[in-house]
């Protein structure tokens, strides 16, 4: 089942190999402002996306232990 929340635009998955672990990682590109300076910050928006991709997580997504959310808007500071 594919993760579709509000403001998402792109869902992919990555590996990332460290010392002493390996992590598995669910990246959200999305079109919200993650800066918390910003005036367009929309606190209630990213809370929404977060509890979303935790609840896909919990039902779908296997082995993966952490989620990246990454804006693809511009000016964040």
């Amino acid at each position: 089942m594919a993760f579709k929340s509000p403001h998402v635009s792109l869902v992919s998955f990555s590996i990332e190999i460290g010392a002493e672990a390996t992590i598995n990682v669910m990246q959200i590109e999305t079109d919200l402002h993650l800066n918390t300076r910003h005036p367009s910050y929309d606190a209630a928006a990213i809370e929404r996306l977060v509890r979303d991709a935790r609840a896909y997580l919990a039902g779908n997504a296997g082995q993966v232990t952490r989620i990246r959310l990454v804006s693809t808007r511009s000016g964040q500071t």
